[in-house]
């Protein structure tokens, strides 16, 4: 994983989102191809769903099978189960209806946030790395520290992020310069059109 996460750097995505949405698109390979008739998986999914991003993504990848055996199960689930008399009255415990592509998310999350730690604060040239060519968006940060026990390794990270941070601020700025009307024949710079695209990631994650 060392490797991998080295290898796949990048100043422009987030470290965390990239190898997270790789792992969950061969998850949903593995699943529509491997797994789609295993029981036990098609049960929990009737029995918490999928939720609606999931679902899309889902379907992006275009397994009409796959969508039939699912949503048969679904469709039959609800309409047996939804009747006035037998409807629930209380919620049911959050855990039994967590749906099964974001529990996997979650534990993809878990994973790499924990080896970024690991890596972080263990391997000189991963923070190296990191420092000249890596990104991480704001909630993958959060968790990243989260898992850190030194204050001193928290700063350090934080210090490199704010950095940055500090730079895509600039060309912020920048851009907004060149919107006054004495600046209008200015045009923007490749650095500053990457700037919003950086600060979006930040704030949102990567889909990339």
């Amino acid at each position: 994983m060392y490797f991998e996460m080295i290898e796949n750097m990048k100043e422009d995505r987030c470290i965390i989102c990239h190898l997270k949405n790789k792992a969950m698109n061969k998850f949903f390979d593995d699943f529509l191809y491997e797994s789609v008739n295993d029981y036990s998986l098609r049960d929990r999914i009737r029995k918490g769903g999928i939720c609606s991003s999931h679902a899309r993504k889902l379907e992006s990848f275009g397994d009409v099978l796959a969508h039939a055996i699912i949503y048969s199960d679904l469709l039959n689930s609800f309409k047996n189960n939804h009747r006035v008399d037998i409807l629930p009255r209380k919620k049911k415990n959050q855990e039994q209806n967590i749906c099964v592509f974001c529990e996997k998310e979650q534990n993809f999350e878990d994973t790499y946030t924990r080896a970024f730690s690991h890596y972080f604060k263990t391997q000189p040239k991963f923070k190296v790395a990191f420092a000249e060519k890596g990104f991480i968006c704001q909630r993958h940060l959060d968790q990243v520290l989260e898992k850190m026990t030194s204050s001193s390794t928290k700063n350090e990270l934080l210090s490199i992020v704010k950095r940055k941070i500090d730079e895509i601020i600039t060309h912020l700025e920048k851009i907004k310069e060149k919107n006054d009307y004495r600046n209008i024949h200015e045009n923007y710079t490749s650095e500053e059109v990457k700037s919003w695209h950086m600060a979006v990631r930040f704030v949102a994650g990567s889909e990339d």
